[in-house]
């Protein structure tokens, strides 16, 4: 018989790591500039964080995107591998 509850755990665990990278990219960014970027404004698809900020904001990550990507290789595992 099909059980559906180990069939929706699946998606429970999906959501839990769509939020842990989310939250990865924000503690990173924070780390490595100063300032906080709220989880709701930042996308993680196929390994790549979309930040959505204030131009400003954004040029700030991009001058620091190295020493971001080694934080976020260090906290994830490589699952995030660029930032735009």
């Amino acid at each position: 018989m099909f059980d559906i509850g180990s069939y929706l755990e699946k998606f429970k665990n999906l959501s839990q790591s769509r939020n842990f990278l989310r939250d990865s990219v924000a503690l990173a960014v924070k780390e490595a500039c100063g300032f906080d970027i709220k989880t709701e404004n930042i996308i993680v698809k196929s390994a790549v964080a979309r930040i959505n900020a204030r131009p400003v904001i954004k040029t700030e990550i991009f001058l620091k995107k190295e020493k971001i990507l080694k934080i976020l290789k260090e906290k994830t595992g490589g699952k995030v591998v660029d930032i735009l």
